[in-house]
């Protein structure tokens, strides 16, 4: 795993028990609770990540998003 994904995927671990990370296409997968989404996608954006999908789940209040690098 190279140190991007690395970070990109400790991170995410922080804050959820669902972390998905593809190291090939720099990108993460991750199931989070909405009261931690925010610092995820803030610190995600400081590592140069972007989102490119989010979905809502109204039974567990959380939001599944993909991160990719720019």
């Amino acid at each position: 795993m190279n140190a991007s994904c690395c970070r990109a995927s400790a991170l995410c671990e922080e804050f959820s028990d669902y972390v998905i990370y593809d190291d090939s296409c720099d990108s993460v997968l991750v199931n989070v609770h909405e009261d931690y989404f925010s610092i995820v996608y803030r610190e995600l954006q400081k590592m140069s990540y972007i989102l490119v999908f989010k979905t809502y789940l109204k039974a567990t209040n959380s939001l599944t998003c993909t991160f990719i690098k720019e």
